[in-house]
């Protein structure tokens, strides 16, 4: 048992590192190829199809009874799908993204795979996994950093074409891992289960992990340029990064072990908390060294440590990668469309101006996130 968690979660790593690869160059690229507004879209359009991918997914995995099997396959055909993104012009980018991403959708099941190993861990586990995925996703921002310079987006480069196949290879890799996991079985009742009560009593988590990712892309959508611009250099912004993935890995199996002492909402109310911090300190200041600090803080992880606990606590095993899809789902929601408006944004006011309307939409979520949720 010990060996397969190892190899999912080395499939982990590699799934994340491809993922922080194209944090760093498909932004970077669609930047260089268009404005602001084609930033928005070339991030905003796949996140909401990774709206409708990972419900989709969701239920697919549910009537399958096999999360493994959507994890694989999604995973594959999201790494090819890299392969053409060095040639494209902006339309047909931010086309091709949006489709890759209905299939990254399906990669949120790997979550549901490891909240199942033990009912009685759960938030540890996912500490674990936060953990590889964190430092994966580091890495691999940092190597995007490393690989290209900023002045080489915009056409197909070498440096460019390299880093997208890279990222392509590394995705393939991951599936080597995802096929060694191994469900746990779970004796499934023949009746059919409601999923509508099990959806409103999550109704309120629903709505804060919307807006509170809504807020955070105000800043997080744009990040890689904004980064390289007061960094000097991509290189700084990969420097800046690999530092957030590596305090996510450190940070990530104790804090799911906390998760697993204390009450979940707790997690939730700093992780908001945390984001309303970052954003307020992004608007009134650019000095690298006090935004880096900031933006390496593990927000991202606490949230969905608490949030998936929740949610493996409160819907049984037959709904569960249903619901695990709509957290992501609104999360990602909330991501499409905070990129968008902040890409209009942008052609209309300063960075800092921008980041005071994603403090305010921070406040928001950090209100209603409050309570508890069970």
């Amino acid at each position: 048992m010990q060996n397969k968690i190892t190899l999912a979660l080395f499939g982990a790593l590699c799934y994340n590192i491809t993922q922080g690869l194209a944090f760093t160059i498909v932004r970077l690229q669609a930047n260089a190829l268009g404005d602001f507004r084609t930033l928005g879209l070339v991030v905003g359009l796949p996140n909401l199809a990774l709206v409708a991918g990972s419900t989709f997914w969701g239920i697919v995995a549910d009537r399958w009874q096999n999360r493994r099997e959507v994890v694989v396959l999604c995973a594959i055909i999201s790494a090819i799908l890299y392969l053409p993104l060095p040639w494209l012009g902006p339309i047909n980018l931010v086309i091709v993204r949006t489709i890759q991403s209905f299939f990254l959708g399906g990669m949120v099941q790997i979550a549901t795979l490891f909240s199942e190993l033990d009912p009685k861990a759960r938030a540890t586990l996912m500490g674990r996994l936060e953990s590889a995925l964190g430092f994966g996703w580091g890495a691999g921002a940092f190597f995007g950093g490393v690989l290209v310079l900023s002045t080489d987006y915009g056409l197909a480069t070498p440096s460019v074409i390299l880093s997208f196949f890279l990222t392509a290879a590394i995705g393939i890799f991951a599936v080597v891992g995802y096929m060694s996991v191994t469900e746990r079985s779970v004796p499934r009742e023949n009746e059919d289960l409601d999923f509508s009560s099990y959806f409103w009593k999550l109704s309120r988590l629903f709505v804060t992990t919307f807006v509170l990712f809504m807020g955070y892309m105000f800043f997080l959508s744009f990040s890689p340029v904004y980064l390289t611009d007061i960094a000097g250099s991509s290189f700084g912004m990969g420097i800046i990064v690999l530092f957030s993935g590596i305090i996510h890995a450190i940070v990530a199996p104790y804090a799911g072990r906390l998760v697993d002492k204390y009450p979940r909402e707790l997690a939730i109310r700093i992780a908001c908390s945390l984001v309303l911090l970052s954003m307020v300190t992004y608007s009134i200041t650019e000095n690298v060294y006090i935004v880096g600090i900031v933006f390496v803080l593990p927000i991202y992880m606490t949230f969905f440590l608490g949030a998936r606990s929740i949610v493996a606590d409160t819907v049984p095993y037959q709904l569960r990668a249903r619901a695990m899809g709509l957290l992501s789902s609104f999360s990602l929601l909330g991501s499409g469309l905070g990129s968008i408006l902040v890409g209009e944004l942008l052609l209309h006011f300063d960075y800092q101006r921008v980041f005071q309307m994603g403090a305010f939409v921070s406040l928001i979520a950090l209100l209603v996130g409050w309570k508890k949720y069970q």
